[in-house]
Formats: C-alpha cells, sequence, structure tokens
C-alpha cells in the first residue's frame, strides 16, 4: 500500500505490560514464597502494508552533506556521500540472487535486522526481518521529527484486545458493577456464563475443564467469538471499569487456551535520521514488544551495511585489543566467525567456564571498501553489545561486521542444584522488561584514509563529547616527559605456619621504606613526573579487605615510614596513586558496615552474583561455593566506597586513586525490585569519575574502556596488539591514534611481558609509555600462593635495565608524547610506520630481517626515528 502522506502519520505507541511464560511464573511464584512475578509482556501492534505489500516512490532524507534513499518495497537504505559520491547500501545489491547463499541464508543478506527469541526452556530461535515481516508486508514507515520511522511486526500477530478472556463469576461481576446499563448489557450479550454441573448437549466437558481450570470451582465467563469491532467497544467499557493490562495478564494466565494459541510476535522500531556527516540509526527499546513467554533476547542491527564482495577490496576494522583487521575474501571460513563482546563479559550474569577473557574496550567497528570508508560508533548501547565479523565463502559472497545487542537478558534457574528440572529441560528465567528509556544508537559517518582515517573521526567525536579529554592532569600542553608509572607491590596473601598451625598473613614483598628507596632511585635517575601506583599497601595486602577505611600493613612498616615514601615522591614531582578494587569483595569485618544482601549485586535467578576461580587447565569454574569466590557489589555501594576511599586516602596523603576494576570490568544488577542496567551501571561510573576529578583527586585506570578514558589522568596495562584470532589478519593502533596525545597510557608491565622485544617493538609502534612492576624480595618467595604471575618483579634484577630504557624511549621520543597521530601504515608483514602531528616518524620492524625502504633502513627486530617530513606530510 503506497504511502501518500508520510508526514501526518505516526505510528502507535504502545503502553506497556509485562510477563513472564506460565511455566516460570509458577517455578519461581513457589520459589519465592508468593512473591509474583513481573510481566513481560507489551500490547502488540499489527503493523501492515496491506495487499501486495510494500512499494511506492523512494523516500529520502538530505542534508548538505549526505543523502538517504530508502525503498518502500524492501525498508532497505542506501546512505550516500556527496562530496565523495561514494553510497552505502544496507543489503548488497544482489543480495537475492547470491549463488553462495543457501535458502536460510539468503533472507539475512536482505534484512535490515535479525532478532533471537527465546523461551523459558533457554531454546532460542531466530527471525529475519525479511522473512518474517517484509516479505509479508508486516511493516509502516513514516516521516517523524526530522527522520524516517519504519515499524515492523515480526511473526504472527494479532493485536491484544485488553478485555478478559474469561473471568470467574465474582471477579467478572466485579468489573460488571461499575459499568452503566448500556455497557454492561452490551459486555453480557458478548459473554457466556458456564456452569460446569449444567452444560448443554453441544458443550464438551473435558475440553472445557482443560482450557478454562476455573471451572471447576465455579462458574466462569467466557469470551464467545465475536467481531474485532465489539472487542474494541468492550476494551473502552472495560477500560472505564478500572480493567487495566494488570488484570488481563492475570486473567488470560488462567485461559490454558489463550496460552496454547499465543505465538511468537514481535514489534520493533527502526529510526534514520541524518546528524552533519554521519547517520543515526537507532532502535528504542520501549517501542519494543513481544508476547508472554517469547522474550526478544537478541538484535542484529543492519547486519550487511557496507559490506563488500568477492570483487571488492577492502578489510573490516573490528576493535579487537587495539584494533584488527579482517580482510575481505580472506579464505578463512575453517576459523570461527569473530564475535567480540563490548566491556567483556557482564560479571552479573553467571558463567562456567572461561577459556579466553574476550573483550574490546571501544565501541567502535567499521568497513574500508575499495578506497573509501564506513566507521560506526555503537553511541548507545554499546554495554549490550557484541561487534561481529566474518568474510565471503562460509554463508554467501559477503564480507560485513556489524553489532549484535542482548535486549532481554536471562539465566537458567538452578531449582534442584543440578541445573535441570526433572525433566530433564532447562528452566530459565528473562528480565521483566528491556532497560526501561534506554536503546540503541549506531553512528554510520563515511569518511576517508581507511582505519587512520576512521581512527581519527572517532577521536574528534570523543573530543566533541566528553570535554575533559586531554584537559586534565594527564597530558599538560608542552610537557613532553615520558609517560612512566611504576607499581611496587606490597603485601600478599600467603598460608603461614606459626608453632605448626595454619594462618592466612600478609606476606611482604616491599616495605614502605623499600619503596622509598625505589622512588629516590628513579629521582637521582632523572625520571621525571613518574607515576607511583602503590598496590598491596592496606587492608591486608593485595587483596584487600573491604576499603571503608584505610589501615596501613604492620609487615609493611609504620605511619612515619609511609609519610616519608609520600614526601619522597612529592619532593620528586611523582604523583602517588592507591590501587583499590571497589567492585569484588571477598572479606570485611562486622563493623565495616558491609551486608551481604544489601550491598552484592544479583543475576536474573535472584541468586548473588559471585564470582568463582577459573581453572587454568580445565578453564570451568571450582564452583559457585567456592572458598576464593568474591562478591560483586551493586554500583550504588561501588561508588560510595570509592568516594569514601578516596576522602580517607587524601587525609593519608594520596591525591590519586588507582581503579583495578573500574576500567576493565562492568555489571549490571539484575535484583528484581531495584534492577540497575549495565548501561545505568557505566553512567554511574561516569559520574562518579566527573566528580572526583572535580575534586582534585587523581584517577589511574587499568586497560582502558572509553567511557572511563576522558577522567583517567594515567592509562596502564592496555591492550597494544590484538588477541590473536584466526579470522584476523594483522593487529592496528587504532585505539591508539585516537588517544595519542589526550591521555597518557601503557601497555602491560614491561617486566612481566611474555615476550620482552615483541613487547617493547609493540610499545614503540602504538607511541605507548613504559610500564614497570617491581618489589624487593624475590620471586620465589611468591610459590604457593595465588599471585604467581609477578613471576618477574624482583627490583634488584631489573633496576639498570629499567633505567636504560627509560633513557633511550626519553631520547629517541623525545617531544612525541603530546602530539597526534597523523599516519599509520603497514609497510610489509610485521613492518610498520607511526607518523606524528610533528612530523616525525617511527618506523618499527618485528621481523626477522633487515627492512630497507627509500633510504631508511631498520634492522630486524628494531626500530628507526626519522624526523625529517615524509611526501605524506608535506
Amino acid at each position: 500500500m503506497r504511502k501518500e502522506n508520510l508526514g501526518g502519520r505516526k505510528a502507535p505507541q504502545p503502553p506497556r505490560n509485562w510477563g513472564w511464560s506460565t511455566l516460570v511464573c509458577l517455578v519461581l511464584a513457589l520459589l519465592s514464597c508468593g512473591d509474583e512475578a513481573k510481566s513481560g509482556t507489551r500490547r502488540m501492534a499489527a503493523y501492515s502494508q496491506g495487499e501486495g505489500g510494500g512499494g511506492g516512490a523512494p523516500v529520502f532524507l538530505e542534508n548538505d552533506v549526505l543523502s538517504l534513499e530508502f525503498d518502500p518495497a524492501t525498508t532497505g537504505i542506501i546512505l550516500r556521500d556527496k562530496a565523495a559520491g561514494t553510497e552505502w547500501r544496507s543489503s548488497p545489491e544482489n543480495a537475492a540472487s547470491d549463488p553462495l547463499a543457501d535458502t536460510y541464508s539468503t533472507p539475512l543478506l536482505q534484512s535490515p535486522f535479525l532478532l533471537t527469541y527465546a523461551n523459558d526452556a533457554g531454546i532460542k530461535v531466530s527471525l529475519s526481518a525479511f522473512a518474517d515481516s517484509i516479505e509479508k508486508g508486516q511493516y509502516e514507515y513514516a516521516l517523524a521529527d526530522g527522520g524516517l520511522e519504519v515499524n515492523y511486526t515480526v511473526g504472527k500477530v494479532d493485536r491484544t484486545y485488553y478485555i478478559p478472556p474469561a473471568a470467574p463469576e465474582a471477579r467478572f461481576n466485579a468489573f460488571l458493577d461499575k459499568m452503566d446499563g448500556a455497557g454492561r448489557s452490551r459486555v453480557q450479550g458478548g459473554y457466556r456464563l458456564y456452569d460446569i454441573d449444567n452444560l448443554v448437549p453441544s458443550d464438551n466437558r473435558g475440553e472445557l475443564l482443560r482450557d478454562y481450570p476455573d471451572l471447576a470451582d465455579g462458574k466462569v465467563w467466557i469470551l464467545r467469538i465475536i467481531p474485532e469491532y465489539m472487542k474494541t467497544q468492550f476494551e473502552d467499557i472495560f477500560a472505564a471499569a478500572g480493567y487495566t493490562p494488570a488484570d488481563y495478564e492475570e486473567d488470560a494466565s488462567r485461559c490454558a487456551a489463550l496460552a496454547v494459541a499465543e505465538q511468537p510476535g514481535f514489534n520493533l522500531t527502526l529510526r534514520y535520521e541524518l546528524d552533519g556527516g554521519s547517520l543515526l540509526v537507532s532502535v528504542p527499546f520501549d517501542r519494543i514488544s513481544y508476547r508472554k513467554g517469547f522474550p526478544l533476547t537478541d538484535l542484529t542491527v543492519l547486519p550487511l551495511m557496507g559490506a563488500g564482495g568477492l570483487a571488492d577490496q577492502g578489510y573490516a576494522l573490528v576493535p579487537d585489543g587495539s584494533g584488527a583487521l579482517v580482510r575481505f575474501n580472506n579464505g578463512k571460513q575453517s576459523q570461527n566467525a569473530l564475535e567480540l563482546p563490548l566491556y567483556g563479559w557482564d560479571e552479573g550474569q553467571y558463567r562456567a567456564y572461561r577459556y579466553m577473557d574476550n573483550r574490546a574496550s571501544f565501541p567502535v567497528f567499521g568497513i574500508e571498501k575499495n578506497g573509501e570508508s564506513l566507521l560506526c560508533l555503537i553511541e548507545e548501547g554499546a554495554p549490550y553489545a557484541s561487534v561481529l565479523a566474518d568474510v565471503s565463502g562460509r554463508n554467501s559472497s559477503y564480507n560485513s561486521v556489524s553489532a549484535r545487542f542482548t535486549v532481554v537478558h536471562g539465566g537458567e534457574v538452578d531449582i534442584t542444584r543440578k541445573g535441570r528440572t526433572s525433566s530433564g529441560l532447562a528452566l530459565y528465567r528473562y528480565e521483566a522488561e528491556p532497560a526501561a528509556g534506554e536503546g540503541i544508537v549506531l553512528r554510520y559517518t563515511p569518511c576517508a584514509g581507511g582505519y587512520v582515517g576512521m581512527a581519527k573521526a572517532y577521536r574528534s567525536y570523543l573530543r566533541e563529547k566528553y570535554p575533559a579529554l586531554g584537559k586534565g592532569r594527564g597530558v599538560r600542553p608542552g610537557d613532553g616527559s615520558l609517560p612512566v608509572a611504576v607499581e611496587i607491590l606490597g603485601a600478599v596473601e600467603k598460608t603461614q605456619h606459626i608453632v605448626g598451625l595454619p594462618f592466612v598473613l600478609p606476606l611482604p614483598l616491599t616495605g614502605y621504606a623499600e619503596a622509598e628507596g625505589m622512588i629516590r632511585d628513579f629521582a637521582a635517575w632523572g625520571w621525571e613526573k613518574a607515576r607511583i601506583k602503590l598496590n598491596g599497601w592496606f587492608n591486608g595486602g593485595l587483596t584487600h579487605s573491604l576499603p571503608v577505611r584505610i589501615r596501613l600493613v604492620d609487615e609493611l612498616g609504620n605511619s612515619a615510614a609511609f609519610e616519608s615514601l609520600l614526601a619522597a615522591a612529592a619532593s620528586s614531582g611523582y604523583e602517588v596513586y592507591g590501587e583499590a578494587d571497589f567492585y569484588h569483595i571477598k572479606k570485611w569485618g562486622p563493623f565495616d558496615g558491609f551486608n551481604l544482601n544489601r550491598d552484592t549485586a544479583r543475576r536474573i535467578t535472584r541468586e548473588r552474583a559471585v564470582l568463582p576461580t577459573f581453572s587454568p587447565v580445565w578453564f570451568f569454574s571450582y564452583g559457585r561455593n567456592d572458598k576464593e569466590k568474591s562478591y560483586l557489589v551493586r554500583p550504588a555501594y561501588f561508588t560510595e566506597l570509592a568516594r569514601n576511599f578516596a576522602g580517607e586516602a587524601e587525609k593519608r596523603g594520596i591525591r590519586g586513586v588507582a581503579f583495578r576494576t573500574l576500567g576493565n570490568r562492568l555489571a549490571a544488577d539484575y535484583r528484581e525490585d531495584d534492577p540497575v542496567s549495565r548501561t545505568a551501571a557505566m553512567n554511574i561510573r561516569q559520574e562518579l569519575l566527573a566528580e572526583l576529578a572535580a575534586g582534585g583527586t587523581g584517577i589511574m585506570i587499568s586497560e582502558g574502556h572509553d567511557y572511563a578514558v576522558p577522567w583517567a589522568d594515567f592509562i596502564t596495562g592496555m591492550p597494544l596488539s590484538s588477541q590473536g584470532f584466526g579470522i584476523c589478519d594483522e593487529a592496528v593502533p587504532f585505539y591508539q591514534i585516537a588517544l595519542h596525545g589526550l591521555v597518557p597510557y601503557t601497555g602491560k608491565a614491561v617486566n612481566l611481558a611474555e615476550n620482552y622485544t615483541r613487547h617493547l617493538l609493540q610499545t614503540v609502534e602504538s607511541g605507548a609509555g613504559l610500564y614497570f612492576s617491581f618489589m624487593t624480595e624475590p620471586a620465589a618467595v611468591l610459590q604457593e600462593t595465588l599471585y604467581v604471575e609477578y613471576y618477574s618483579n624482583e627490583y634488584g634484577q631489573w633496576a639498570a635495565a629499567a633505567n636504560d630504557l627509560y633513557r633511550s624511549f626519553a631520547q629517541d621520543f623525545d617531544g612525541l608524547w603530546t602530539e597526534t597521530i597523523e599516519n599509520h601504515e603497514i609497510l610489509a608483514p610485521g613492518v610498520t610506520v607511526t607518523g606524528y602531528s610533528n612530523g616525525v616518524q617511527v618506523y618499527v620492524n618485528a621481523g626477522s630481517e633487515p627492512y630497507r625502504r627509500d633510504g631508511v633502513e631498520v634492522g630486524a627486530k628494531s626500530y628507526t626515528v626519522i624526523k625529517e617530513r615524509l611526501p605524506w606530510q608535506e
């Protein structure tokens, strides 16, 4: 049906109304002693193009930079860059006739989204927009508020009428009594009052009792077969009598006939809007609807946007580690397709094993195709996203990259402590609804320059969104000091025997006086503006007790020794950061004010969020009740601990906080009565960081999730390469190109690197500073502890080498630390050049043979710094 008046019609706004599947409701109601489960059903709308499906003239959005063409027949889009003359399609032009696609894959290639739903047994089913909506004409579209909105009905959806399908006599009569005479008469004509002991010959007693179990206890009003217009009238009459969607849910749950007839069905809206040089694609969670018992768990938006075919040259950029490229048509169909969860595993969710902690620190992916680039930045919904990438030849002729979002989270209910019901099936519980007021927003920006151009566009976006970025204590204009951070390990836990009895006591690794000696060494060597991170310095050591107050470790020295350490740092111009973990709690005292029920996060299954220990051999957890477990605290309690700690540390003379987990862990709290979504938890962290930074607290983070970076003085442990997934071809310093000159960062500690030379070359290539981790005790004392990763921390063995390395970096890269990276190029396998805004180029050769080019020679496993400008800089 052609849309003649796009501007005058807006999609209906379905009201909220939530529900669990019947089985989950019954079981969990028993488990919770009558605690009523929330509902997850939203009122459904049956969108339709009418007979014959979609058609009509294309619809256009346009501004000075971009134009967007929408095809009403397929709901596909074409984004055009006016200046470059390029176009980016949501589906490949010949998707319907792809010779490599099977009957299952062909609809996927033509779909603007894919969705997955689940049932209470955890069984998931995938649907495509093309086969389950577009091909059936189940969509509508309209111009609204400067954008284009497309409303989809997926699956089989009939309108839900909020009238009783059946109700016991007394309950039904209570609503009849509130109706006027005409309304009561009309409603009574549409229902029949059944009495199981007084049936007519045509009634089937067995079927009635099966479909309407309440008949066994008394009379029941049951809706007759009536036309749609009467249902609409009844809906208004019942609403005036006080009948609510919640009442409907109660009546529907008691009506077995309705439960049998219910089928999975979904509504969602895609909105397109041009914003300067970007296309915004959004999916509001408030406009997602689904039928009871079939929650929409996952949604992939524009899965083939910009996809490259067999004849195209290019790659997909993915946020793996520092960034990685998946070359088009690389022939790696035997490798697993890439799936990278943004910000890593949500620790509010249970997992039974961990063999690789896949994560991405920045919500960006992109396509470079035939010399032009399309950057996608996940502006909203990133905490729920995983970046997906695949190459041609597996299921189709196309190379693609996209994002899949978890909309409704679920978890397996362990009723019998065996993880399964008596029938052998899993039983799953799901969130009552998608996160209220949230949604998905993808920002697609055409740009030039491949991954470097995309990194620059990302840098510009970050600087515009976060004015604090680059203006804090981390990078100062004109300050060319080499970024260097030193972690000093104080004490760790170890079982020690006293008079033959085992006690878990602090094992001193570096006393306060010894730490002061290190600091004085650094100053004597000429190290400038070093950041000192104290780890294991309070409340018992590295695995400290609840940080509500700060108690020094007696085994490390007294208060005078600690104050002398801080004075030495201050006199040397060094900033000190006290590291603490506010998120994972293992130990607390009776007077710490910590309440296990009140202050710990909950899983969807209502269990406390417990983080088990995983076997390094078998990868499985030791068990939910193992002695090494720690508890995940609620986001609000996390901020309370951090604020309090910053104040207590300042009283001790420490103005900086090193957050152990804020920059590399993010979790939701699925507590039923007061949930905090993962996005809300991220926002709470940002508010905390902004507050602390405004108050003068120094902030050091580890690894560096992008939401925490704008307020950080220093980032340690940032990934400087990819994780080495088989489908990827090269690692690139995408994240470092975006951040260099704005905030100082380092890779992992130099002396703890598995491959020292390779790590140093990656440090040079990505423009990172230096990071060391030291202790004065020999590494052998860490045997029979949980801290054997500090196997190469002995200060006495590393001091001279660390100073030599500092001097080399300070001399070779002088003046680069406040410059931006303007170019990066892969010259040959293992050989790269990084170009800075002041004209300096740094060549790195990780290969085993020397490299020569245009008079530049780089030795094997070495680097060369060239300060003349290259042709691309002229």
